[in-house]
């Protein structure tokens, strides 16, 4: 039961465990990009059975991770019950049982939601075999002789340095950003679609007009110019609804344009006194140009 547990919860315990960590990311993202293509009109007259397969086939994939990951943490009830509780344990259920209560009634669930695109809050497990290292190697080199003014090139090196140092802390920003636009977008094409126009084959918003977020892509473009601030206005929400899935992406907007700002500035800070007092003041030799900081 441990060997079980380390692979599906420890990525980095062993390479069958990573193995199979990038094989769930991987059946996770093309989840998420499926739930995505059907909401497409040129996808939308696919056949049906097509989507039914590919759904079918992710549904079994997870339903057997899931319960490989109930047996793992079945060691005591008080440890199983502390994993059905979870946030993934949570998202897990919900993403695959919308599927068999389809076929238990023999109804569509996808016009009300579709739970598959909760999958996509998986992926922040990818975090989980991450080292962060604050280990760097700063070079601060002149060449004695030439009088040359070297302040320009050492800027320039602690900007790059000071990207390198955050890339860990950026691209978790980064990541989670895109998390954010896939669900919210899904969110907001539910809630603003309007409804199913036969004739032109679109959907219809309240105003007789074809819908601005008649697809997850073109909602999509609307949660992104929110988060960024830019806020072009060719798109509003026009649903109570709408309107208070918008109001997280206000908030999450301030955070992503402060977040970055604040952790290069203080890396840069931290890099530029570093070098004034180990080599901004003074000329080095090429022996003693690499600091190693930790």
């Amino acid at each position: 039961m441990r060997t079980l547990y380390d692979l599906l919860e420890d990525p980095t315990s062993s390479q069958s465990a990573f193995a199979i960590h990038v094989f769930t990311t991987s059946l996770i993202i093309i989840s998420a990009i499926i739930t995505i293509l059907e909401t497409l009109p040129p996808f939308a007259r696919a056949p049906s059975g097509l989507w039914f397969g590919l759904e079918t086939a992710l549904v079994v994939c997870f339903t057997v991770e899931f319960a490989c990951r109930a047996y793992a943490h079945s060691a005591s009830w008080s440890e199983f019950w502390r994993w059905l509780w979870s946030f993934f344990a949570i998202v897990d259920l919900l993403a695959v049982v919308p599927y068999y209560v389809e076929i238990a009634i023999q109804a569509d669930t996808t016009a009300f939601f579709r739970f598959s695109i909760l999958r996509t809050f998986r992926l922040l497990r990818v975090f989980r075999p991450f080292k962060y290292s604050s280990t760097i190697l700063l070079c601060v080199f002149v060449i004695p002789g030439f009088g040359i003014d070297w302040r320009l090139f050492r800027t320039i090196e602690v900007m790059y340095l000071s990207m390198k140092r955050s890339k860990d802390a950026l691209f978790a920003l980064f990541f989670f950003a895109l998390v954010v636009l896939v669900v919210f977008s899904t969110l907001l094409y539910f809630a603003e679609r309007g409804t199913w126009d036969e004739a032109l084959e679109t959907f219809i918003d309240v105003n007789g007009d074809p819908s601005e977020f008649a697809s997850i892509p073109g909602a999509a473009w609307f949660v992104l110019v929110t988060i960024t601030t830019v806020g072009y206005g060719e798109m509003l929400p026009h649903s109570i609804l709408g309107r208070l899935f918008t109001l997280p992406l206000l908030l999450f907007g301030l955070l992503l344009i402060a977040l970055p700002s604040f952790v290069l500035g203080r890396e840069f800070s931290a890099l530029w006194e570093t070098m004034a007092q180990k080599g901004g003041v003074r000329r080095c030799s090429r022996q003693a140009c690499f600091h190693q900081l930790r």
